[in-house]
């Protein structure tokens, strides 16, 4: 009897210990809605990074009437702490208009790059209709 209420403690004992790591873990810095910068009043596009994980989801620019579309690709990404490194895998300009798309975050800044585009991105708000 005395082994058993042991081992019951013993997991009880991992199984919060496990918990309050994981409480504290606040993911990517990346984690979150990312708004296109235009330079205009028109909406861009937005791009949701996971917070645990490594995926996007990349929404297109609005149409007129509120819908839109979403990109293609790995949608997949990567982000260095230390140098603020970001690389993003989809097609945001469409297809055959980069798949790969490297930058640096600032604060609550992104620029993405690929061949001679950059866009900008500021943290933001999701996507509508989502």
């Amino acid at each position: 009897m005395t082994n058993l209420r042991n081992l019951l403690l013993l997991a009880l004992f991992a199984v919060t210990a496990v918990s309050l790591t994981s409480c504290g873990d606040e993911g990517s810095p990346m984690g979150g809605s990312w708004n296109q910068v235009t330079g205009t009043e028109k909406e861009g596009m937005t791009i949701d990074f996971e917070r645990h994980g490594n995926k996007v989801s990349v929404h297109l620019a609005p149409r007129p009437d509120g819908t839109h579309d979403h990109a293609h690709g790995e949608l997949v990404y990567t982000y260095t702490d230390e140098t603020k490194a970001v690389t993003v895998k989809a097609e945001l300009l469409g297809d055959g208009k980069g798949d790969t798309w490297t930058g640096k975050v600032d604060g609550d800044n992104l620029e993405l790059g690929a061949a001679d585009t950059v866009l900008k991105f500021k943290r933001g708000k999701a996507a509508a209709g989502h």
